[in-house]
């Protein structure tokens, strides 16, 4: 299952578990708190059940080409998916983007800090943009160019990839550049608070 994490996965999980019989499995393939995910593994594993916590990364690109997968929970469960998520995953040099973590709420936990990483490597992008353009004086032009030059060495990655792109993406209907038009405020769906 695919559903905003918190309460909406306990309904749906309250919801299914009228159908299954013992020894069928849940995936929760959302970005969750790895304590819930633990909690959840416990309620659901007392009615016969089992369950899995799969962090799932890739967005539109794994939707397209394969994700790479972060399945923890009941072990026994992953015996019966390994061979479903080995072919769906991302396909690499060396093998599939899938390995099994661990139990409870360890996929969910690699996930968070997969998120984390992944965040700080966007801070690090916005303030390098924030230095090069206000006190580096360079246009959208020279950003793009340092970016894309910066995506052919060791900092080769698809956010500095994508850096490149989006600073040189302009307003077709209002003119300009649209990075220039971003409001500076940020927000939160939820996903990663703290309890």
């Amino acid at each position: 299952m695919l559903v905003q994490a918190g309460a909406p996965v306990d309904a749906t999980i309250d919801k299914l578990t009228q159908y299954m019989e013992p020894g069928d499995i849940i995936i929760d393939g959302g970005n969750e708190w790895y304590e819930n995910t633990e909690r959840r593994k416990a309620k659901v594993e007392g009615l016969g059940l089992r369950y899995m916590g799969m962090g799932v990364s890739g967005g539109e690109e794994g939707a397209r080409r394969g994700p790479s997968m972060m399945p923890g929970g009941s072990p026994e469960a992953y015996k019966y998916i390994e061979p479903i998520v080995t072919k769906v995953a991302a396909q690499v040099d060396d093998g599939p983007c899938v390995m099994y973590i661990g139990d409870g709420g360890a996929g969910n936990y690699v996930k968070m800090v997969h998120n984390g990483i992944e965040y700080g490597d966007m801070q690090l992008i916005s303030e390098a943009y924030d230095i090069l353009n206000v006190v580096g004086g360079l246009d959208n032009e020279e950003l793009a160019a340092v970016f894309a030059e910066w995506n052919k060495g060791e900092l080769q990655s698809f956010l500095i990839e994508i850096s490149a792109i989006i600073v040189n993406k302009k307003d077709e209907e209002a003119g300009g550049y649209l990075v220039d038009k971003i409001v500076d405020r940020t927000g939160a769906k939820g996903t990663g608070g703290l309890k």
